[in-house]
This record gives structure tokens, C-alpha cells and sequence, in this order.
């Protein structure tokens, strides 16, 4: 009646100096809010931090970059129910965009305090620690296996080789 973009606004009859009660007809501005996703990964750090008030406040919003949404950033955590963390950022304007959600989760995966600096130190000589596994002399040469968690990939941890 009234259009996709129409929003009718009711008052009462001396508010509107009528006898109507529809007082003002114009045109809708807000975004939509999609409905809130269900869930299927219902262990995932998306779960826990993906609220229904988080939600509200950012599905409707995309990136500058690329037009990345929320909906697509957890879309995995909502597609499957093995999921840990269970999001991507599509670009770099996601962590901004999408922060409400994004740095809780990047905090607790981390283990991290909120008020936490990063801090780059180059100096080799600073490094310590150990190596698990001693480098290996092959015919080809030196030989590390550098062992990854890949904690969300079907494949699990990975090996790569240098």
C-alpha cells in the first residue's frame, strides 16, 4: 500500500490536529535487522559471544571494504555444529566494523586481558624457549617440520615444511 520503503507513524487525533489516527506517511530509513541466526556450533566462541543485543546493533552493517557482513563472518559457526571459534574477518574493516563481537572473542581464544599492548621486539638474540624437534640434515639440505593447530579445519593440524 504504502511502498518497501514506507513507514506509517500512528498518534492519536489531537496530536495529529485530525480525526485520523494516521497522521504521517514516510519513508523508512533504519536498516533491516536480520533475524538472529540460529547457531549450530552451540560450544563455539561465536555462541557465547554473538548475543541477540550484539546481533541488533551490528547485522545490518558491512564493511567499507568489501561489503562483508556479520552473517557472513560467523557463517561457518552457523553451517556447522564442530566449530571452536567459528568466525572469519572478511577484510581488515571487520575487526573495526564488528569489534563489539571480534575482540571479546579474539581476547578469550587468545587468553588475554582486554587492556593488553602488543609489543614487537625484533632482536633475535631475546628469543627463548625450546624446539620440540631437532632440525633434520636430508639430502636437500636443512629440514624443519613446523606443526600447526588448524583447531577449525577439517584437516586438523598441518605440517609444513621448510
Amino acid at each position: 500500500m504504502f511502498g518497501k520503503y514506507s513507514k506509517v507513524v500512528y498518534g492519536t487525533a489531537a496530536a495529529a490536529g485530525t480525526l485520523g489516527l494516521v497522521y504521517l506517511v514516510g519513508r523508512d530509513t533504519s536498516p533491516a535487522v536480520k533475524p538472529f541466526p540460529d547457531i549450530k556450533s552451540k560450544h563455539s566462541l561465536v555462541a557465547k559471544h554473538v548475543t541477540l543485543d550484539k546481533w541488533t546493533k551490528l547485522s545490518s552493517v558491512q564493511t567499507a571494504t568489501s561489503g562483508f557482513t556479520l552473517e557472513q563472518a560467523i557463517a561457518c559457526a552457523v553451517q556447522f555444529d564442530n566449530q571452536h571459534c567459528g568466525i572469519y574477518a572478511g577484510d581488515a574493516d571487520s575487526y573495526k566494523d564488528f569489534a563489539l563481537v571480534f575482540d571479546p572473542l579474539i581476547q578469550e581464544y587468545h587468553g588475554i586481558d582486554a587492556n593488553a599492548k602488543h609489543t614487537s621486539d625484533m632482536d633475535v638474540s631475546k628469543i627463548r624457549g625450546t624446539i620440540n624437534q631437532p632440525l633434520q640434515f636430508t639430502p636437500l639440505g636443512l629440514e624443519w617440520v613446523v606443526l600447526s593447530t588448524g583447531s577449525d579445519s577439517p584437516q586438523g593440524s598441518q605440517k609444513s615444511r621448510g
